[in-house]
């Protein structure tokens, strides 16, 4: 019976942990509508590339404006407009992206990504076009939907004041625990191999059981990052912790049961 209930256990968490990860995922849609130069190919470098950006969320998100060169996202040299948390509706957003040197680029995208910090990309809208930025070029003329949009109110999330230093207080607090989140990745591991070659009988059991689950999480993580997703790995830094307390209820009711076999003296 006491089996069965760890079985049960173990796998209800990873169930709750999934489903719960599942509904972290918002609704959301953007449409990257204009580029401002839009004709112009050539241009000096710091001239600013423009996105027009549409978008529909129910959750607050980030908007940005990326630029990419054979599929790859081009950073060196670049700076960007950085985003506000847009809140939860309907409505339109501008960004912007630049060299400081010499660069060259095929393909614009906007995304919209999470506000966690995490950068996780919701949705994507891109257009195909050739900007270089070369030393002598012309500064192309600006467009006119660029200065109302950039002027435009912004439906933005708008953060409460707050005491300076409970802000930094709680930023190292943070900072803490996400650190202590990812040593349970490795943790996990250890109390995994620890439990497969130390525990007998039932308890055996249950750690195969838990280490077949580690396995097909960890095998599902590799396969998913060689298929190019970057946010595979937030799998095994949500389900770590899990998989911890499963192990070491676990390995702690083990040497109970064998503290209780032993014979009095």
């Amino acid at each position: 019976m006491a089996q069965r209930n760890l079985i049960a256990m173990a796998l209800a968490l990873l169930l709750a942990a999934g489903l719960a990860l599942a509904q972290q995922t918002p609704s959301v849609t953007i449409e990257l509508r204009a580029i401002d130069p839009a004709s112009a190919s050539v241009v000096p470098p710091d001239t600013l590339v423009y996105g027009r950006i549409a978008y529909t969320t129910d959750a607050p998100v980030r908007l940005v404006l990326k630029p990419y060169r054979n599929g790859q996202l081009v950073e060196e040299g670049s700076f960007n407009s950085g985003s506000p948390h847009y809140a939860p509706g309907s409505g339109e957003a501008i960004a912007w992206f630049s060299f400081h040197e010499p660069q060259s680029i095929d393909e614009i995208r906007a995304a919209a990504t999470s506000t966690d910090g995490w950068g996780e990309v919701f949705a994507e809208s891109g257009m195909r076009q050739t900007v270089v930025w070369r030393v002598g070029a012309a500064v192309p003329a600006q467009a006119g939907w660029v200065q109302p949009l950039l002027q435009a109110p912004k439906n933005i999330v708008v953060e409460p004041p707050s005491d300076s230093a409970f802000g930094s207080a709680l930023g190292g607090l943070a900072l803490i625990v996400m650190q202590l989140v990812f040593l349970l990745v490795p943790a996990s591991v250890i109390l995994q191999i620890y439990a497969w070659r130390k525990l007998e009988g039932r308890h055996h059991q249950l750690a195969r059981v838990s280490g077949y689950l580690m396995a097909a999480l960890w095998l599902f993580v590799i396969l998913t990052g060689l298929a190019g997703s970057n946010l595979s790995p937030i799998w095994l830094i949500f389900l770590s912790p899990f998989f911890v307390v499963f192990l070491l209820v676990l390995i702690a009711r083990s040497r109970r049961a064998r503290t209780a076999s032993l014979p009095l003296s």
